[in-house]
């Protein structure tokens, strides 16, 4: 019962070490200690190697960022095995040759024997090496496999990885696998959020309201990818791995170095508090903002406001700023975002031509808000005009007063 546990790892293990063990029988002690030196430096040198494969992998055709990141280091390790095992073959060649022909054939029979059996037992250590460093390789795909590919529609490497990952851990050897080394703290957190996000496909919507964000999603090229559909209805339907990773806005997003280093920015300088903000709904760092989040005009209250301002206005006169008001704000929506911007959208301009009655322009403006004595100061940009608007805020309303006139916001 207890060989169920961690059975393929077992087996990993028995393979490894049987066939190593057979090749350091077959290749002799010299070549197998060489050998094992190669695992040893090229592990310690894959990585800052891993730079004269980079700018030569797209010339080959590999040019995802994610690929030449994994690729690179391997071609590094091996390029290191391969000097050192080219070393070890005339080292090798020479011993043999002199022990061939120059040396007793009781000397060389000697020889062959231990060279062999030594050869063996240094095989096993090879064995030990590469199955520690094969354990690492595995905990660490698996780290994003079993988060990003649980469910049971995935191909069968990534099952097979999880899997692998699974028995790993109930091995204990994950604890082995850590021990060779870490990648950078990045590629656990990334895991994790895009994991949670993929688990948890109800939190999606809350990721574009997190006020440290709420600017990035404004974006034009962050906005195509909130709008395809087939790439919104994979995500929430816990699609399979090599699904998202084909997709369009996937391979987009992979081929574009600017976008990438601006989502990674982004993520980055908020990911604890976003974290928290995405379990809970709340946030640590912006909660204590009023101003942030999405607002509408609430033109009834409004105009309650204009008429105890200007108690003389007749009927008509009220009648008639209903009805503009209702036109010209009805539709507007204020967001004003952590990074101290302000989005409006369907904002009223009053337009007027000669000959013509006076119209309405309804358009997006944008613009920045600070904190004041008022409360809150907005500078717009209306059609190349600034224009300033200032009061306080609280977490239900917002008033904003622009000289005489006063508009009141609720929060949405």
């Amino acid at each position: 019962m207890i060989f169920n546990v961690g059975m393929s790892i077992w087996i990993l293990a028995f393979v490894l070490m049987a066939c190593l063990g057979a090749l350091g029988f077959r290749q002799g002690a010299i070549r197998v200690a060489f050998s094992f030196v190669a695992i040893i430096l090229a592990t310690l040198l894959a990585v800052p190697l891993s730079g004269l494969f980079k700018p030569l992998l797209p010339w080959f055709g590999v040019k995802n960022p994610v690929l030449i990141w994994a690729i690179a280091p391997f071609l590094a390790f091996w390029l290191v095995q391969g000097l050192i095992k080219y070393a070890a073959f005339h080292v090798h060649r020479n011993r043999e040759v002199f022990y061939k022909h120059k040396a007793s054939e009781l000397e060389l029979s000697l020889w062959t024997r231990i060279n062999s059996r030594l050869g063996l037992c240094l095989g096993l250590l090879n064995g030990t090496a590469y199955f520690i460093i094969i354990c690492f390789v595995i905990f660490n795909l698996s780290y994003w496999t079993t988060q990003v590919g649980a469910s049971t529609n995935q191909p069968f490497a990534v099952r097979l990885v999880n899997q692998l990952g699974s028995d790993l851990e109930a091995t204990g050897l994950a604890r082995a696998a850590q021990g060779v080394g870490k990648l950078p703290a990045d590629f656990y957190r990334d895991a994790d959020m895009t994991g949670f996000l993929l688990q948890n496909p109800q939190v999606g919507p809350r990721l574009q309201t997190y006020p440290g964000l709420t600017s990035f999603f404004q974006r034009p090229e962050i906005q195509s990818y909130l709008t395809d559909q087939n790439f919104t209805n994979l995500i929430s339907t816990g699609g399979a791995v090599g699904d998202l990773w084909n997709s369009g806005p996937v391979q987009q997003f992979f081929g574009d170095v600017g976008l990438r280093q601006l989502v990674t920015g982004e993520f980055q300088t908020n990911y604890d508090d976003l974290l928290g903000y995405l379990q809970t709904g709340k946030s640590a760092k912006y909660d204590g903002e009023k101003i942030l989040g999405n607002w509408t005009v609430n033109i009834n209250v409004t105009l309650a406001w204009m008429r105890q301002e200007r108690p003389k206005m007749t009927a008509n006169e009220m009648r008639a700023a209903r009805a503009w008001y209702t036109q010209a704000y009805g539709k507007t929506t204020l967001l004003a975002t952590g990074e101290g911007e302000i989005f409006i959208k369907n904002y009223p301009v009053p337009k007027k031509e000669d000959g013509k009655a006076p119209t309405t322009d309804l358009i997006d403006v944008q613009g920045h808000w600070t904190k004041s004595d008022a409360g809150y100061d907005l500078d717009l940009k209306v059609n190349d005009q600034d224009k300033f608007y200032s009061g306080p805020a609280d977490a239900l309303r917002m008033t904003l007063k622009d000289g005489r006139n006063q508009l009141i916001f609720d929060r949405e």
